[in-house]
């Protein structure tokens, strides 16, 4: 995927608006929902499109003293400083070393800008009304998720962006309960 401007204003539904059914699975108000779908290893993982302003190329970025938190080193985004945040560091994985084609998900949380280093991204899907579903609580992740899609082509979880950076951007401990 090529380096891409979300126009805003997408008529995708806010995650606010997911409904959950009688049968577990959600559907958002205007019975279509996009995110950006990217892999960490194996597994594959989405971010909701309103989240994300861009995705390009890793570029270099000036080491930070770290606290084990996920962030590798701040990066100058025409301009702007802002922090690199491996996502394989996020969700308990070992980093991986990063070639010119990691790719970074400029995206932003508690209005803050941050540059999430992933392994490959996929593309902008679809979830259609009703493919999404609650995590089971037996996930290590499950309380830093908005649910998992169902989709033709396997699973996506759907991270919930905010909590995931919550304790990187803040700070703060997170309560998992």
């Amino acid at each position: 995927m090529t380096s891409r401007q979300n126009a805003g204003g997408s008529g995708v539904a806010d995650s606010s608006e997911w409904r959950e059914g009688p049968d577990g699975t959600t559907k958002a108000g205007d019975g279509v929902e996009r995110a950006v779908v990217f892999d960490l290893g194996i597994q594959r993982y989405g971010i909701p499109l309103e989240q994300v302003s861009e995705i390009q190329q890793i570029v270099a970025f000036s080491d930070v003293p770290t606290d084990g938190l996920g962030v590798v080193g701040m990066v100058n985004l025409r301009g702007q400083v802002v922090p690199a945040v491996d996502a394989r560091r996020l969700v308990g994985m070992e980093a991986l070393p990063y070639t010119l084609e990691t790719p970074m998900i400029i995206t932003r949380s508690h209005a803050h800008v941050v540059a999430l280093i992933v392994d490959r991204v996929e593309d902008v899907v679809h979830l259609p009304a009703g493919c999404r579903q609650a995590v089971s609580p037996m996930h290590a992740l499950s309380s830093k998720m908005l649910g998992v899609a169902r989709l033709d082509d396997g699973l996506v979880y759907l991270l919930d962006i905010d909590k995931l950076l919550v304790q990187v951007l803040l700070g703060e401990e997170v309560d998992d309960g």
